[in-house]
This record gives structure tokens, C-alpha cells and sequence, in this order.
């Protein structure tokens, strides 16, 4: 097999068509110049950055073709899941065609119809392998009807852009049709609000708050802005929600009508900077293994305790240094992180680095079982985050914080942008910004399994966990749905007293003591029921009738966070400190 190393222009042309976007098909010409090779690759990505899951993009290609310049068919050959090879011997220009179905709208996926487009460029563009640092042109050919387009790339006519390699042209995500564009500016900078659907938001509010974290966000870094412009993609859904980031942009989706409830539309602007903060952590500050990118398999890191769990400790830390929420929302937020980690043993079987590991076979892939046997590095690495900012503002007299590891971090990519980071790297910048040593805390609560001392670190701020279910003496500690009428079994927790006396996941629960019972009802019965008392459960476990004795144990704690009235000096500092950064 003969491959040279001077193939094509500087340049790789993609063009994408919409012939019948009903049908949820768009067809992709790849045109190749001044080719001196005899046998050319083209492969479609297996996962998505940001996303990491195996998730098989090329199941969705078909009508693969190839052409010369005169038009004639090349023979074209499948050599793997996603691998195309084209006998170019003789050739000085190809056009590689293919068809891509579309019908998955998630942030991660691509949809076409007769509304809109939008794609998600690791499942839609395949790249030539070996030349992925090429120069991509994209032309994108609408329907008539749809007037506008939204993406991160950079324009160079009308319906065209570029991006100067491959891993740029793929973390650009496009909307395409007659979505909503709102505008405003940081610095000069233009950032674009693109929403598609309907819904009950309010324009000004929308680009007010969306201003408000962005600015709150760029001040963290001594108020560098990293990008020519940003794309915020916001997709208005019936079901659906998530979010991805990118270069210079993000896509999101939400509820079309959450936002006249202000929790949920609070939730989505937590959502929204947490999609933006990545513009720095992840896509600029990364670990070392995520860049450049292996498309064709898992790419393995431990580090994404830092990349996600650091962004989710920030997320709503902004929201509360803007004003969008006060202190009471704030740690209502930090409660759902404490009790999604702190209630469930899944803590004490996988640490935080296992969990970044392992989330290409477990994260993307929850069943019943996930709180009994695992964490998530977005909630864990946030507490983790958290204390460890406390640590570091505690230890210098809040004269420094997490923040300034972040900085630092930063500065390190302006001057080697290739080389990202290790956890040891990143204990070494904790260290030292904090002047401490580190060495047991990162034994005990990334590599290991040790019981987070929340309280602790809390404390430390005038603050205080506090047991909501101190009051309640016993509970199933289960989860149910309704399944017409039916009073189902979703997940048993550990600990809990449905667990550990043999209840089952997909159980109907029937009866107790000989009372026929719905979700209402069994709290009822619950309430006048004491510590050690053993019920009778009547179960349906695959259509056989049985009774399961069950011993009511104390319930699983529900955490909340409650600040003290009266704080001492340091206290009020500290907290400060965390809360507003200054």
C-alpha cells in the first residue's frame, strides 16, 4: 500500500445538502484535491467530546459512493464499523458521498425535518484519516425556506465557513432554519442567543441573564475573553434537556414551558453556566488524554472528577456572584449534590478517579442499582470541589481560593495550549495557590473511598448539615411508579429497609398487613408503624404471588444546609470568600 505524506491541497471541502429533510436524511460531499496516494481512509466518529460513551454514529450512514472528476463510480470498500477505503490510484480528485439518517434530537445527536436542521458534527461529518489537522470548508445548502444559520464556525461567504482542522470542524454544532436570534456584546465580543421552538420565555430576561454569567465567568479569569464570538443553541423541547459544550459555543436543551416556573428556569441558567464555564475548563484547561482525540475508540482519563465535578461546584456558585440567586438558593442547589452523593452506599464502592474511568461502561448506562454501587464525578467531584476550595481558603486566611487554582491552571494552557493536565498537576497547582499539602486529601477522597466529611468543611463557614428525617422513625427507603394503577418498585437504596429485607427491583407491591395499598396509602400505614417492626408485604414478582416480612429500619438521611445566624469572624470570611469570590 502506498501513502504519501504531500495528499491533498490545504484544504479538506465538505458540502451538505437537504434534498427532502422530511425524510430526516442530509447527504455529505467530501471533495479531495490534487491527491498523490494510492489508498484513502474516510472514517465517521464512534463518540462525540464531552459525551463519553461509545455511541456508533456510522450506524446512521448509507449510500456510500465515490466519484472522480469526470463522474465516474470509484470503487469504494468497507473495512470496519465506521472505516470507508477508496482505491485513489490515478486519481486527482475524489468526491466521497454518503447519506446520514437524522431523526435523534439530543444535544449529542443530529435531526432533520421539514422545520430545521441541526447537527452534530461527530455524527455527521466523517474526516480522511491522517489529515485531520487539514483546513475544513464547509458549504451548507438549505432549502429556500430556511433563512438562517447559527454555529461557531467561522463565515467566509454566505452558507459557507471554515475551521482550521478537523477537531474544530466537529466541535461546531449548526442550527439551521428559522430559529430566533438574539444579540448582545461583552467587550466588543458578539455572543448570539439562537432559540429554536416554541415556548413561554421572555426575551429580555433571557439575554439579561445569559449576559450576567457570561460576564460573572469571564471576570474569573481576570476578564480574558478566549473567543472571536459565542454561539449559545438553545433548543425548546416537549421532553429532552442536557447540554454539550464546544469551542465557542454550546447547545442546551429545555422544557419549552419551564420558564415560567423560576426553580426550573434557575435550574436551566445553572444548566447554561455550566455549558459556558466549559468554554475554559475542558476545552481550554484539559486533561491530558482528552486532546488530540482518538475518534475510533474510549479515550480513558481520571481527571473528569475535575473537568465536569470543578464546573458543577462553579455552575451555581456564578449564578449566586451575579444576583440571579440568593444564599438560600444557592445551598439549595449544593443540597441535591450532599444528598445525591451522601444518602446512597454507592460512595464507599467506586472512587472519584474509578468513576471517571469508568464512565464509558457505567455513567452513560444507570440502572436500579447505580446509587448502591457508584457516584458521579459531576456531583462527588463537585463536594470534593467544594472542599477543597475551603481548604484553600481556610489555610491562607481566605486570602486565596479555588479560584486562584483555576487561574493558574489557565495561565499553564496560554503557554503550552498542547499539553494538558494530570491530577498530579492539578494537586500540585492546589498546593501550590494553598501552601498546604495535599497528599492525604487526594488519597482520601479522589483515589479512595473515605466518607466525605461535609459537615466538617461546612462548619468551617458557619454552616451546618442538618438531618431533614431526624423526625421520621422508619421508611422503605424506595423509589415507585404508577403503572396504570399499578404500585411498581424503580430502585431500592441500600441500608434501607425494602433492601436489605429482599425487596426487588420491578416488584408491584400489592398489599401490607393485609391492606390494599397505592403510593399514598403505604405512607399513611408508614407513618403509624416504629422502628423494628416487621410488616408484611404482599409483592407480585413476575406474576407469582408472594409476602416478603419486612423490618423497618431508620430511614436514610435527607441532608439540607442551614447557616448560622451568628457567625465568628473567620467564619463570615470564609464564607464570603466562597460565595462572592472576593
Amino acid at each position: 500500500m502506498k501513502i504519501n505524506s504531500n495528499i491533498l491541497s490545504t484544504e479538506i471541502h465538505y458540502s451538505i445538502f437537504f434534498e427532502k429533510p422530511h425524510t430526516h436524511y442530509c447527504t455529505v460531499d467530501i471533495d479531495l484535491d490534487n491527491i498523490d496516494r494510492d489508498i484513502i481512509i474516510f472514517s465517521m466518529p464512534v463518540w462525540t467530546p464531552g459525551s463519553y460513551l461509545i455511541r456508533e454514529y456510522a450506524k446512521n450512514v448509507d449510500e456510500v459512493k465515490v466519484e472522480n472528476a469526470n463522474s465516474e463510480k470509484i470503487r469504494v470498500k468497507k473495512i470496519n464499523k465506521n472505516s470507508w477505503s477508496v482505491d485513489s490510484k490515478g486519481q486527482n480528485h475524489l468526491k466521497f458521498k454518503y447519506r446520514v439518517y437524522c431523526n435523534e434530537f439530543t444535544v449529542r445527536t443530529s435531526t432533520v425535518n421539514n422545520e430545521h436542521a441541526f447537527l452534530s458534527g461527530a455524527g455527521t461529518f466523517m474526516y480522511v484519516k491522517g489529515f485531520e489537522d487539514k483546513k475544513c470548508i464547509l458549504k451548507i445548502n438549505p432549502p429556500p425556506e430556511w433563512k438562517k444559520i447559527s454555529t461557531g464556525l467561522n463565515k467566509v461567504t454566505k452558507n459557507t465557513y471554515y475551521a482550521d482542522n478537523y477537531d474544530n470542524l466537529i466541535d461546531s454544532p449548526v442550527e439551521i432554519g428559522n430559529q430566533k436570534v438574539h444579540e448582545f456584546e461583552i467587550k466588543g465580543i458578539k455572543h448570539f442567543i439562537c432559540l429554536y421552538g416554541k415556548g413561554n420565555y421572555k426575551d429580555d430576561i433571557i439575554i439579561n441573564d445569559f449576559k450576567k454569567i457570561a460576564e460573572e465567568e469571564i471576570k474569573l479569569f481576570d476578564s480574558e475573553i478566549p473567543y472571536k464570538d459565542y454561539t449559545f443553541i438553545i433548543h425548546l423541547v416537549e421532553k429532552g434537556g442536557g447540554g454539550l459544550e464546544h469551542l465557542n459555543s454550546f447547545v442546551a436543551q429545555i422544557n419549552r414551558w419551564s420558564f415560567g416556573d423560576d426553580k426550573l428556569y434557575k435550574k436551566f441558567l445553572g444548566l447554561v453556566s455550566h455549558e459556558f464555564f466549559h468554554l475554559w475548563n475542558v476545552k481550554r484547561i484539559r486533561p491530558e488524554t482528552l486532546g488530540p482525540f482518538n475518534y475510533n475508540i474510549e479515550n480513558y482519563t481520571e481527571s473528569l472528577w475535575i473537568a465536569e465535578g470543578w464546573t458543577s461546584f462553579y455552575d451555581n456558585l456564578f449564578l449566586r456572584r451575579c444576583n440571579i440567586i440568593d444564599n438560600k438558593e444557592y445551598f439549595e442547589f449544593v443540597d441535591v449534590e450532599v444528598n445525591d452523593i451522601m444518602r446512597f452506599k454507592g460512595r464507599f464502592s467506586q472512587s472519584l478517579a474509578e468513576s471517571s474511568m469508568d464512565t464509558w461502561i457505567k455513567f452513560y448506562r444507570k440502572d436500579e442499582n447505580y446509587s448502591n454501587s457508584q457516584v458521579s464525578y459531576y456531583t462527588k467531584g463537585a463536594l470534593v470541589a467544594l472542599m477543597l476550595n475551603i481548604e484553600i481558603i481556610t489555610a491562607t486566611n481566605a486570602a486565596r481560593s479555588l479560584d486562584d487554582v483555576m487561574r493558574m491552571l489557565y495561565r499553564n494552557y496560554k503557554e503550552d495550549s498542547t499539553k494538558g493536565y494530570t491530577d498530579k498537576s492539578v494537586k500540585e497547582a492546589s498546593e501550590s495557590v494553598g501552601g498546604i499539602d495535599l497528599n492525604d486529601f487526594w488519597e482520601k477522597y479522589v483515589y479512595g473511598v473515605e466518607d466525605l466529611p461535609i459537615n466538617e468543611y461546612l462548619n468551617r463557614c458557619g454552616l451546618k448539615l442538618i438531618n431533614e428525617k431526624s423526625e421520621v422513625q422508619c421508611a422503605l427507603d424506595i423509589e415507585t411508579k404508577n403503572d396504570n394503577g399499578r404500585y411498581i418498585v424503580t430502585k431500592l437504596y441500600a441500608g434501607g429497609s425494602a433492601y436489605e429485607s429482599g425487596m426487588n427491583f420491578n416488584d408491584e407491591i400489592i398489599a401490607v398487613n393485609g391492606t390494599r395499598v397505592d403510593i399514598k396509602l403505604m405512607d399513611k400505614i408508614l407513618e403509624n408503624c416504629k422502628t423494628e417492626e416487621v410488616i408484611e408485604v404482599l409483592i407480585n414478582r413476575g406474576g407469582i404471588i408472594n409476602t416478603i416480612p419486612v423490618k423497618l429500619l431508620t430511614p436514610i438521611p435527607k441532608y439540607k444546609i442551614e447557616e448560622a445566624e451568628c457567625k465568628n469572624e473567620d467564619q463570615q470570611k470564609f464564607l464570603n470568600k466562597w460565595l462572592t469570590g472576593n
